[in-house]
C-alpha cells in the first residue's frame, strides 16, 4: 500500500514537472493570423530575431517561431498600397509555472527556444497608398526627375 502511495506520488511530481514547462506546453513555434485594412490581397512578410516567414495573400496565417523580441510584418498590394507594423511578444503563462516547478535551467531553456514567449494571433496592419514620384515641372515647361 505504501509503495502504490510513493509511486503515484513520484508520478505526480514528474507530471507536475513537465506540465510547467513552456517548451513542452506551448512549444517554440505559433500561428499568426494577418489582415490588411483596408486593402485587402496583399503580400505579407513577418521577421523577428529566430527568421522570416511570408504570407502570400491576405487574409492568412503563417507559423512563426517564437522570440522574445518584436514581430515586424510589413506588407504590400500589387495596387500599389504598404503597410508595416510591429508586435510585442508577452510572456506566456507557463513560462512562469515553470520558474516555480522547472527552476532556472528550465527557465532558461523556455527563453532561450522562445517557448517562454507569445505573439497576439490576429495582427493588423494598417495600409497606405503609396506616395507618386513627384516631378518638378520648371518655367520652361520641360520635366525634370
Amino acid at each position: 500500500m505504501l509503495t502504490g502511495i510513493v509511486r503515484f506520488g513520484a508520478l505526480l511530481a514528474l507530471a507536475s514537472g513537465l506540465g510547467a514547462c513552456a517548451s513542452i506546453t506551448a512549444g517554440t513555434t505559433q500561428t499568426v493570423a494577418v489582415d490588411t485594412n483596408p486593402q485587402k490581397a496583399a503580400e505579407c512578410k513577418l521577421s523577428n530575431e529566430k527568421g522570416s516567414w511570408s504570407v502570400p495573400r491576405t487574409p492568412g496565417s503563417t507559423t512563426v517561431t517564437k522570440a522574445y523580441g518584436p514581430l515586424s510584418v510589413t506588407c504590400s498590394s500589387a495596387d500599389g498600397h504598404a503597410g508595416q507594423t510591429t508586435v510585442e511578444s508577452t510572456t506566456a503563462g507557463a513560462a512562469f509555472g515553470n520558474i516555480i516547478a522547472g527552476g532556472i535551467i528550465g527557465a532558461a531553456v523556455d527563453m532561450s527556444s522562445g517557448a517562454a514567449y507569445t505573439y497576439p494571433a490576429q495582427v493588423l496592419v494598417p495600409m497606405q497608398p503609396s506616395q507618386p514620384l513627384r516631378t518638378e515641372v520648371p518655367a520652361t515647361g520641360v520635366p525634370t526627375s
